[in-house]
């Protein structure tokens, strides 16, 4: 019997554990605003941006306007050098043997062939 009035005794003394309400955080949904710093990184960041893609437009566009400079400057290079191979033609057929002897004989000019001394450069 004493056993039981013990049992009694601590089970009155214990207080019986209850289901304790869990509380439990519940995320907020506002939004966190901006600082300053970061306002400021976008702002700059942005035209950086900006100021690169304007720059490699420009860039682009300068780059083709050389080209076309330069075409054309390699074309009248071209002409040149076709001029230049025409007229050392003419040259060479003017100063050939055959037509000295045809524009002596025009003006009435004789040809000593044994004082003739060709010489070419």
């Amino acid at each position: 019997m004493d056993e039981n009035t013990a049992r009694e005794l601590r089970q009155q003394t214990q207080p019986t554990p209850a289901a304790q309400p869990t509380v439990t955080a519940q995320p907020t949904v506002g939004r966190v605003p901006f600082s300053k710093f970061e306002i400021l990184l976008g702002v700059v960041c942005t035209a950086l941006v900006a100021w690169m893609v304007v720059s490699l437009i420009s860039a682009k566009i300068a780059l083709n306007n050389h080209q076309h400079t330069l075409q054309q400057v390699q074309n009248q290079i071209a002409k040149v050098n076709s001029s230049n191979t025409s007229i050392q033609q003419e040259i060479a057929e003017a100063t050939s043997q055959a037509n000295l002897q045809k524009v002596a004989k025009k003006y009435g000019l004789t040809d000593a062939n044994s004082s003739v001394r060709n010489v070419n450069r």
